[in-house]
C-alpha cells in the first residue's frame, strides 16, 4: 500500500499496550483507543469527530492493485491512559498518536466504514440496463443505408446522475453511477468501442454502421460505468472501480430494397 501514517506493523502492536489484552504489559501505562475522522482534529465522542472529506481516501490507496485491498478512509488514532479495569487515570485525556489508513486495526474499532465496503455495495447498485435507440426507427433498416445507434436508459435502475442512498454501519453512503464508455453491437460481427458517446439520431449521431447483407442483427450496447460517493452528506469521492453492465439485445431486420420497373398506365 502507499501511504505514510501508522502502517500495520504499527496498529497491531497498539494492542499489546490495552489494558485488556492478552498479553498486556503487566504494569502501566496501559491504553484505551479511539479513532476520529481524518477531516478534523476532534478527539473521539466529541462533536464534529466523524465529518466525511475527499481527503480522507484520497491521501489512502484506494486503487485496488492486483493483491491489494483498497485502503481507507484514513482516521486519526487516539489514546487515553486508563487503570488495569479499563477506568481512566485522574486527569487522562485523549492523546493524539498519528493517523492511518487501516482503520479497521484500531484496537476497539467496531462497525468501521471502509472503501472495500463501499467498493462492495458499488458492486450491489442495481444499475440501468442501457438500450439501443435505432434509426430508421420500427427496428427495419436497409443494406448499404447507414444506421444510427443512441444510448438510451430504462426508467428501472439507477443511471448516470441517479444516487442510490444506502446505510453502511450507521453512515448514509449515496452512491452515483458515472458513464465512462460503451460497446456498441451491431449483430453482424462488428462492434464499436468502447468509445465515450451516448451516439445519437439522425442527422448529427456519432454511432453509425453500415450492413452489408440482409439478416436480423441482436443488436446489443454494453456500459461502463465508474462511480462517486459520499459519505454523510458530505464531499463527493471517486471510486476506484469501474462495472460493465451489458445491455438488452432487440433484433434489427436488415432488408434489401429492390429497383422495380412498373408499365405506365
Amino acid at each position: 500500500m502507499v501511504f505514510e501514517g501508522l502502517g500495520e506493523r504499527a496498529m497491531r502492536g497498539l494492542a499489546a499496550n490495552t489494558h485488556n489484552a492478552v498479553n498486556a504489559a503487566p504494569k502501566p501505562p496501559w491504553y484505551k483507543y479511539g479513532s476520529s475522522s481524518y477531516c478534523t482534529e476532534a478527539p473521539p465522542g466529541g462533536g464534529g469527530a466523524d465529518p466525511s472529506c475527499t481527503r480522507e481516501f484520497s491521501v489512502c490507496s484506494p486503487t485496488g492493485r492486483p493483491g491489494v485491498a483498497p485502503s481507507g478512509p484514513a482516521v486519526r488514532v487516539w489514546r487515553m491512559e486508563v487503570g488495569r479495569t479499563g477506568e481512566p487515570v485522574p486527569n487522562a485525556a485523549w492523546e493524539n498518536i498519528g493517523w492511518t489508513c487501516l482503520s479497521a486495526l484500531v484496537p476497539g474499532a467496531n462497525n468501521v466504514l471502509t472503501m472495500q465496503m463501499i467498493i462492495n455495495e458499488f458492486h450491489e447498485t442495481v444499475f440501468a440496463k442501457p438500450t439501443a435507440s435505432i434509426q430508421p426507427v420500427g427496428l427495419k433498416t436497409l443494406v448499404n443505408l447507414p444506421t444510427y445507434y443512441q444510448l438510451t436508459w430504462p426508467t428501472q435502475g439507477f443511471e448516470p446522475g441517479e444516487a442510490d442512498t444506502t446505510t453502511l454501519v450507521g453512515r448514509q453512503v449515496e452512491i452515483e453511477p458515472v458513464f465512462k464508455s460503451a460497446t456498441y453491437i451491431y449483430g453482424d460481427g462488428e462492434a464499436s468501442g468502447p468509445v465515450e458517446t451516448f451516439g445519437g439520431p439522425y442527422p448529427t449521431g456519432d454511432v453509425i454502421h453500415t450492413y452489408r447483407t440482409k439478416m436480423v442483427a441482436p443488436v446489443q450496447i454494453n456500459a461502463t460505468y465508474g462511480g462517486r460517493f459520499r459519505v454523510d452528506g458530505g464531499a463527493w469521492i471517486d471510486i476506484p472501480d469501474t462495472v460493465t453492465i451489458e445491455g438488452t439485445p432487440v433484433n434489427l431486420t436488415v432488408a434489401e430494397a429492390k429497383a422495380r420497373l412498373y408499365e405506365k398506365q
